[in-house]
C-alpha cells in the first residue's frame, strides 16, 4: 500500500491527505475529534492555580477548593478561542457567548441540558472568581447575567425535642464532651461544617462568649454568640477531651491550633464529623429521625428556624447565620410552618 501524507497546521486544524490504494479517501479532522485534549496557556495555568491557592486561604473545603479551579477550564478554553489573551476587563459579550455555550451542553451523566441549579453553580464561580481577580490585581470580568429561576430544595428540620434527643445521646464518658461541644457549635452557633473544621482554640473567645469565624464563606468574617450552656460544654472539652487527646506523647503536635481535634491532635475532618452526628442519632433509637436526611447542615437549619420561630428578627439571624443577603435568610420563613411542633 502507497501513502503520500500532507499535514498542516492552522487555526487548531490538522489537515492529512491520505492517499490508498483501495479507497482514495481524504480526511480533514480537528485535534478534538481526533480525541487530543486542548492545552491551557502557561499564564493562564498560572492564574487557576492561584485562584484554587485563594480559594483554601478564605476557607472554603477541600473539595470545592479542587473542584471551582476545575470547572472554569472551559471558561479558559472559551476565552483562547475567542482569542482574548487579557483577563484585564474581559468584555460581556464574551463572558455572555460562554454561558450561553453552557445552556447548550449536556451533561455527561444524563445526557440532558445542564440543570438551572447548574447554571447558576457556574455563574457563582465565574463571581467568585472576578472577586479573586479584582483583589489581586489581575483584572476582572464584566458579568451581567442573571441567576436562572430554580425551585427551592425541602429541608430536614429538627425539631427541639429532637435537639435534646441528640444531646441526651452522647457519651457520659471522656468522648462525649466532644459530642456536645459539635452539637454546641453546629447547632447552638450555626456554623457552617468548613468553619467549625477551621476553628482555631484562640477563636473561642470564653470571656466574651464569642466565637470568631475567620475563614467564612464569602469572605465574611463575623461573631457568633453562644450561650452559658454552650461556654459549660467548650470549657469541658478543652479541659478533658483535647488537652488529653493532644498532650498524649504519641499524639504530641507541634504547634497544632485546631480547635476540633481527631484521636490523633490533629484537625478534624468532615467525615468524622458526619459520623460523629450519624452515631448520635443512631443511639437516639428514634426510628422517624433516623429515617431523615440528617447532615450538618441540617443542625444550621434547625437552629435559624428555631430562632424565627422564637421571635428573632430577620435581619439578626441573617448576621448570626452569616449570610451575604437577607434573601437568604428568607427561606426560613416558610421553613417555619414545615413543623406544627417545634
Amino acid at each position: 500500500m502507497a501513502k503520500m501524507l500532507h499535514q498542516y497546521t492552522s487555526n487548531s486544524l490538522i489537515i492529512k491527505t491520505t492517499k490508498h490504494i483501495k479507497t482514495g479517501v481524504t480526511r480533514i479532522t480537528s485535534k478534538e475529534a481526533r480525541g487530543v485534549k486542548p492545552k491551557l496557556s502557561y499564564t493562564y495555568k498560572r492564574v487557576l492555580e492561584g485562584y484554587k491557592e485563594w480559594l483554601g486561604i478564605i476557607g472554603y473545603a477541600k473539595s470545592t477548593v479542587n473542584s471551582l479551579p476545575q470547572q472554569l477550564q472551559p471558561f479558559f478554553f472559551h476565552l483562547k478561542k475567542e482569542q482574548v489573551e487579557s483577563l484585564q476587563e474581559v468584555p460581556k459579550s464574551i463572558i455572555r457567548s460562554y454561558y450561553e455555550s453552557l445552556k447548550k451542553r449536556r451533561s455527561q451523566q444524563t445526557d440532558t441540558f445542564l440543570k438551572n441549579s447548574t447554571l447558576n453553580g457556574h455563574i457563582r464561580n465565574l463571581r467568585l472568581f472576578n472577586d479573586y481577580l479584582e483583589e489581586t490585581g489581575q483584572g476582572s470580568l464584566l458579568i451581567d447575567i442573571r441567576y436562572e429561576a430554580t425551585e427551592q430544595p425541602e429541608r430536614e428540620i429538627l425539631t427541639l425535642f429532637e435537639i435534646d434527643q441528640l444531646y441526651a445521646a452522647c457519651s457520659e464518658q471522656i468522648p462525649g464532651l466532644r459530642e456536645r461541644a459539635i452539637l454546641s457549635l453546629y447547632y447552638g452557633c450555626g456554623i457552617r461544617s468548613a468553619e467549625g473544621i477551621n476553628l482555631n482554640v484562640n477563636d473561642v473567645l470564653l470571656d466574651k462568649q464569642l466565637i470568631h469565624i475567620r475563614k467564612a464563606k464569602n469572605r465574611k468574617a463575623r461573631y457568633v454568640p453562644f450561650v452559658e450552656i454552650q461556654k459549660r460544654d467548650f470549657e469541658l472539652y478543652l479541659q478533658h477531651y483535647r488537652s488529653l487527646v493532644v498532650d498524649k506523647e504519641e499524639n504530641r503536635q507541634v504547634g497544632e491550633q485546631a480547635l476540633l481535634v481527631n484521636n490523633q491532635g490533629k484537625r478534624i475532618s468532615s467525615s468524622i464529623l458526619t459520623k460523629t452526628l450519624r452515631t448520635l442519632i443512631e443511639r437516639t433509637e428514634n426510628q422517624e429521625l433516623q429515617e431523615k436526611k440528617i447532615g450538618l447542615h441540617t443542625l444550621r437549619h434547625s437552629i435559624a428556624t428555631h430562632l424565627l420561630h422564637s421571635g428573632m428578627d430577620i435581619e439578626s439571624i441573617s448576621q448570626f447565620l452569616g449570610h451575604s443577603g437577607i434573601k437568604s435568610t428568607q427561606t426560613y420563613l416558610h421553613l417555619m410552618h414545615q413543623k406544627n411542633e417545634l
